[in-house]
C-alpha cells in the first residue's frame, strides 16, 4: 500500500511585491494514513464534510495570478477544523452533516492534543508569521459550500462574502460583481455568518487590523479544476482594483 504523505499545510511563495494574501483553511482532503479514514468510506472522503471542494486550485491560482504568497491546509477539517477556536464544538467534529465520524468519538485527551500540536498550531503559527511580514495587505480566505447538504435546503446563491469586521471590502467586491458581468447571486453573511464562523480571520487578520475578505463560493462552479480555473478568473478580475486599491464609486440604494 502506498503511504500517503501528509504535510501540516502548504506555503505558497510570493513572486512579487503584491500587497494581496491568499489562504484555504479547508483547501485538503486529506487524512493521514494512522487514522485508518477515521472509519469512513467511499463519498463520505470526498464530498463537502471533508473538505471544501474546489478552494486549492482558487487559491493556487489567485497567487499565480497576483504574484502573491498564500497558504493551504494540509489535512482534512474531519482530522481537525483550522477554522474553529479550540474549545468550539466541532473542532474535531464526531458527526458532519448527519454523517457519523466513528474514527473521531471518544477521543482521548492526548489524541486530541495530539491532533492540535501536529495539524492546527503550525498551520496558525505559519499563517501568523506570513501575515506579519506584509506591508498592508488586503487578505483573502477561500471557502466553499455544497449546494445541497443532506440535512438541509438547496442553495440557490452563487457566493457569499462572510462580513464581520471589513464591510467596506466586501461592499466593493459586490459592487465589482454588479459591474462586470457574468451574473452572479451575491449573498452577505450567507449561507453562514461571519459572526459564527470566523476563527481564523478574527484571529489573525481582523486582529491586525488588515483589509480583508472571507468568500464562499457553490461547489458545482468549482468541481472540476477547470471550473475552478474559471472562477479564479473571474474573481482575479473583480479583485484588482481592491487589491491595486483603485478608486471604486459605490452604487448604494
Amino acid at each position: 500500500m502506498t503511504r500517503r504523505m501528509t504535510s501540516t499545510f502548504h506555503r505558497i511563495t510570493a513572486s512579487k511585491d503584491t500587497p494581496f494574501f491568499v489562504f484555504g483553511d479547508h483547501a485538503s482532503k486529506n487524512i493521514p494514513d494512522e487514522y485508518n479514514d477515521l472509519g469512513l468510506s467511499g463519498d463520505d472522503l470526498t464530498r463537502h464534510i471533508a473538505w471544501d471542494i474546489g478552494t486549492e486550485t482558487i487559491v493556487r491560482e489567485l497567487c499565480a495570478y497576483f504574484g502573491c504568497g498564500g497558504q493551504l491546509a494540509g489535512v482534512s477539517r474531519l482530522v481537525i477544523d483550522l477554522n474553529r477556536d479550540l474549545d468550539m464544538p466541532g473542532l474535531i467534529p464526531v458527526v458532519s452533516d448527519g454523517t457519523l465520524v466513528p474514527g473521531n468519538e471518544k477521543l482521548s485527551e492526548d489524541a486530541r492534543q495530539d491532533r492540535i500540536d501536529r495539524f492546527y498550531n503550525p498551520y496558525h503559527e505559519a499563517l501568523g508569521k506570513s501575515l506579519e511580514g506584509l506591508n498592508d495587505p488586503l487578505v483573502l480566505s477561500v471557502h466553499s459550500f455544497t449546494d445541497k447538504p443532506d440535512l438541509g435546503d438547496y442553495r440557490l446563491l452563487d457566493i457569499g462574502l462572510l462580513v464581520k469586521h471589513d464591510e467596506d471590502s466586501a461592499e466593493q467586491l459586490r459592487e465589482m460583481f454588479m459591474r462586470l458581468g457574468r451574473s452572479f447571486t451575491i449573498g452577505m453573511n450567507e449561507p453562514y455568518s461571519a459572526y459564527d464562523l470566523n476563527h481564523t480571520i478574527d484571529a489573525h487578520v481582523a486582529s491586525r487590523g488588515l483589509r480583508h475578505l472571507a468568500i464562499e463560493v457553490r461547489q458545482d462552479h468549482i468541481d472540476t479544476d477547470e471550473k475552478a480555473r474559471d472562477i479564479a478568473r473571474v474573481l482575479a478580475g473583480r479583485l484588482e482594483p481592491l487589491v491595486n486599491r483603485s478608486r471604486i464609486d459605490i452604487i448604494r440604494p
